[in-house]
């Protein structure tokens, strides 16, 4: 038997799954990269005006956004794009991208990350510490703790342009 037929079927019913505070944005992660065994991780992520990740870089997984509400600018590589309800977005590994809400009501994106574990690591120790990417990376306080578990999840964070 190979590893996927193991996956066992999975329901999330609406408001639930493992929840993740970062501040200006939060998620309920509906796939856990447990149950996917690492494959995935799809998280539905309810974000604030303005909040959002600055330019980043992941060597590990890719990132996929599918809006739902609101509008959002993502920068893609040298792409800068407008998303709104029903667009989709992929930004491959080893492609500098970031994402912001621009609506004044907030958004919503369905976020794909694809292998999920590392990622889903990341995030989890992330909201253990407090972080909000943005104000980390402005914090001379948090910076280089931030930078430093970034990094060891494969991800590098860039100076915002």
């Amino acid at each position: 038997m190979n590893a996927v037929s193991q996956i066992e079927p999975l329901v999330v019913p609406a408001g639930e799954g493992p929840f993740v505070e970062l501040g200006d944005h939060r998620a309920h992660i509906k796939v856990t990269a447990q149950a996917s065994n690492g494959e995935l991780v799809l998280a539905e992520t309810k974000v604030d005006f303005r909040g959002g990740v600055p330019p980043h870089v992941h060597t590990r997984e890719d990132e996929t956004f599918y809006i739902q509400e609101g509008r959002f600018d993502v920068r893609v590589g040298d792409r800068k794009i407008e998303a709104g309800p029903g667009d989709t977005v992929f930004a491959p590994r080893n492609v500098p991208h970031a994402w912001n809400c621009v609506s004044e009501g907030g958004g919503q994106v369905l976020v794909l990350i694809t292998p999920g574990a590392n990622f889903e690591a990341f995030a989890i120790r992330m909201a253990q510490r407090g972080y909000v990417p943005s104000a980390a990376m402005e914090d001379p306080a948090t910076l280089a703790e931030f930078m430093a578990l970034a990094e060891q999840h494969g991800i590098q964070m860039l100076p915002n342009k």
